[in-house]
């Protein structure tokens, strides 16, 4: 009987278990018996030249780029040189110093000593210690590229001191694109510690009315906004430091300031000072990071890291050479190693010395893991892609560059016209849109008191600025999506190339095409435009697509056949009957749009994400919290609004 059967059949159904389980239970003592040879070959704890711990030694993984070489050049002595294990954890300045003091992290590579206040409260409370000196000779100041006053025919001719950049003609030079009355001074990212000394210098020198304080919102947005900058000959101002792979790959003038003074320099690095004197920083003590407990308990690497020393110019210059041969910065680490070895060899005692020698005398692939990709058919496509970046933001820099201005000026005019409006009128037009479409007390209710929470919470112009930039890239994503989504469903060519298209658009990385973005239409709002309509995009095409393409067929038939034209079908019976899809499509366009605010903000656009990066990068929970919190009730808002339209414009049962 058919009933009595199913049981054995679903016993059947699973007799392939114990054999899969046995067969990947084989292949773990199997790895298991390959890879404990390998650990028991390395040289145990003990001695000058091995380990002087049995775990793994917790490296932050600093995100600028003389820290990530410093970083890869101290793993690789202590896994070459003293057989130590190293593990790499990331994350941003202030968040890894504070998990240093907690013991979360071992070591910091490259600390800039004094200039963090995560950093000074470590200091404070004993539990972190500052060991040798990594860089010597470091700098940091505001500069401008030298070709901009050096030369036949400089536009900056004259300028040398940060004091002279108050005179108009300099203001007018470094125009800034959203506010074209004022200069723009490219500000360290936002939380970095130098954010808050360079806005205190802006004010000391009497700048502030006259510049805009601008942060990139990370160190890959400025950096990519100096190198376009450089490559298309336009004069750009900007705070940076060296070492760098900027200050070794171009020419830059620093712009003097006056002697610090420890008075001077406690007033700029505090948030609370009064700012009426500007001077330049002090000199950079620049060390190797230690938490007190790890170096208690391996002080050898303490005495080690008292020798680890290199010119700051030797590492510029290594990591304009990284930059120029596309390397990692463990590649160019062992690059530098391989090249160095009278300098490596005063650092490392004379057993950890011979090791590391030994091990870069054996082939790079020697040193590789027995189940590793073979390095002999690895093929790179950086060299050319970058190239080609390079050389496309070089020649059509000028057209971008106008389309970025336009649509700079498009969405300066609409923000302000959001600041006009009344904010009780705001928050009453989006409750009386929900009102009209769901017909319920809650929704209209639960928007407005949304709403209400912005402004309590005092986010209220961040949210005006965050809600320009929707607009703006929903809009533009309508208008591409819609007829993309209608040729989509007439044709199975184009449905075949478009589908994998938008895999792609929500699939890539943003960062991907936003640096090369970024280096077309500078800083600001026009790349995170583009970045929201790239990912907003999507889902208005798929859900146009489908509701053309699942029009009843019957309908349309019948319009044919009483002589309507293809567009007349399309217009007055595949789009009236595709209408609840596309609105549907909507409401996923404005929701995708806005997930994109925190994204947006890493390339300098103002908002409610900008807030939530820098509570982020700055350790303060509460502004993060404050601003999350406002993107999700803006979120709310907006949903309930667009399903209040979608509702009332579905057509209904019994509708002609």
């Amino acid at each position: 009987m058919p009933g009595l059967q199913q049981p054995r059949q679903a016993h059947h159904q699973w007799r392939w278990l114990p054999r899969a389980l046995a067969l990947a239970w084989a292949w773990l003592v199997l790895l298991a018996w390959v890879a404990v040879p390998a650990a028991a070959a390395s040289p145990q704890p003990g001695g000058a030249g091995h380990c002087p711990v049995d775990r793994p030694i917790r490296f932050g993984d600093l995100n600028w780029d003389s820290g990530g070489f410093d970083t890869a050049l101290d793993r690789l002595l202590l896994e070459r040189g003293y057989g130590c294990t190293t593990v790499a954890i990331p994350g941003t300045t202030v968040t890894l110093e504070a998990a240093l003091a907690n013991g979360d992290v071992d070591l910091l590579a490259e600390e800039w000593v004094g200039r963090s206040p995560a950093w000074n409260a470590g200091v404070a409370s004993g539990q972190v210690a500052a060991v040798g000196r990594i860089i010597t000779g470091a700098v940091e100041g505001i500069f401008v590229p030298d070709w901009l006053i050096h030369g036949a025919g400089a536009p900056a001719a004259g300028l040398a001191r940060v004091d002279q950049l108050a005179e108009p003609r300099f203001t007018a030079l470094f125009r800034d694109p959203e506010q074209p009355g004022k200069g723009r001074f490219l500000n360290c990212p936002s939380g970095w510690s130098c954010e808050r000394v360079n806005t205190a210098k802006l004010k000391a020198y009497g700048l502030a009315g006259a510049y805009v304080d601008f942060r990139p919102g990370s160190g890959a947005a400025l950096d990519a906004a100096i190198t376009a900058a450089m490559l298309q000959h336009r004069p750009v101002l900007f705070y940076y430091f060296s070492p760098s792979t900027i200050s070794g790959r171009f020419r830059l003038a620093r712009l003097a300031e006056p002697p610090d003074t420890p008075a001077c320099w406690a007033d700029l690095s505090n948030p609370d000072g009064q700012h009426r004197v500007g001077c330049a920083s002090p000199p950079a003590v620049i060390t190797t990071a230690f938490n007190r407990r790890f170096l208690a308990q391996a002080p050898a690497l303490g005495k080690l890291f008292t020798r680890v020393s290199l010119p700051a110019d030797v590492i510029s210059a290594q990591l304009a050479d990284a930059a120029r041969h596309q390397r990692s910065f463990d590649a160019q680490a062992l690059a530098f190693l391989r090249a160095n070895p009278a300098v490596w060899r005063a650092w490392l005692a004379a057993d950890a010395a011979a090791r590391l020698a030994a091990n870069l005398a054996r082939d790079t692939g020697a040193d590789a893991a027995p189940g590793a990709f073979p390095a002999s058919w690895v093929v790179s496509i950086r060299t050319p892609v970058n190239g080609w970046v390079a050389a496309f933001v070089a020649s059509a820099g000028p057209q971008f560059r106008a389309f970025s201005a336009m649509l700079t000026r498009l969405t300066a005019a609409l923000d302000a016209g959001l600041r006009q409006v009344p904010w009780w009128l705001i928050v009453a037009g989006f409750v009386a849109v929900t009102a009209w479409g769901m017909r319920r007390p809650l929704p209209p209710a639960l928007v407005g008191v949304a709403l209400l929470l912005i402004g309590v919470l005092g986010l209220w112009d961040a949210m005006l600025q965050t809600l320009t930039l929707m607009v703006i890239a929903v809009v533009i994503a309508l208008v591409i999506a819609l007829p993309t989504g209608i040729w989509a469903a007439k044709s199975r060519v184009a449905r075949a190339a478009i589908m994998p298209l938008l895999d792609l658009m929500q699939t890539m990385p943003a960062f991907v095409y936003l640096i090369p973005a970024l280096m077309l239409l500078g800083l600001g709002k026009a790349p995170a435009i583009l970045a929201m309509v790239i990912y907003a995009a999507p889902p208005m095409v798929r859900f146009t697509e489908l509701g053309i393409r699942g029009a009843d067929r019957e309908v349309c038939e019948a319009a044919t056949a009483f002589g309507a034209t293809p567009w007349q079908t399309l217009r007055h019976v595949e789009l009236p009957l595709a209408r609840a899809s596309i609105l549907a499509g909507l409401n996923q366009t404005i929701m995708m749009a806005l997930a994109m605010v925190v994204t947006a903000s890493m390339i300098g656009a103002r908002g409610l994400g900008a807030n939530v990066l820098n509570g982020i990068q700055s350790l303060d929970i509460g502004e993060g919290f404050e601003a999350g919190l406002a993107i999700v009730v803006l979120a709310v808002a907006l949903d309930r609004a667009s399903q209040a339209i979608a509702g009332r414009a579905s057509p209904r049962a019994g509708d002609g």
